[in-house]
C-alpha cells in the first residue's frame, strides 16, 4: 500500500490535464455519467428523506 502511495504524482501535470479533456467521449459515457451521478447524488437524498419522513411518521402518528 505504502509503495503504492509514494508512485501518485504529488504535482498536477496540466499538459496531461488538458489531453484528457479534449479527448471526445465515448458512445456510452454520458449514459454512464448520468447513472452514476443518480447513484451518488439522489439516491442517498432519497433515502435520507425517507427516513426523516419515517421517524416523523413514528413520532406523530397514532
Amino acid at each position: 500500500m505504502r509503495k503504492a502511495w509514494k508512485r501518485i504524482p504529488k504535482e498536477i501535470d496540466r499538459e496531461k490535464e488538458e489531453q484528457i479533456k479534449q479527448e471526445p467521449l465515448e458512445r456510452g459515457d454520458l449514459p454512464a455519467m448520468l447513472m452514476a451521478s443518480m447513484v451518488s447524488i439522489f439516491l442517498p437524498i432519497v433515502l435520507l428523506l425517507l427516513l426523516i419522513s419515517g421517524i416523523c411518521y413514528l413520532l406523530f402518528a397514532g
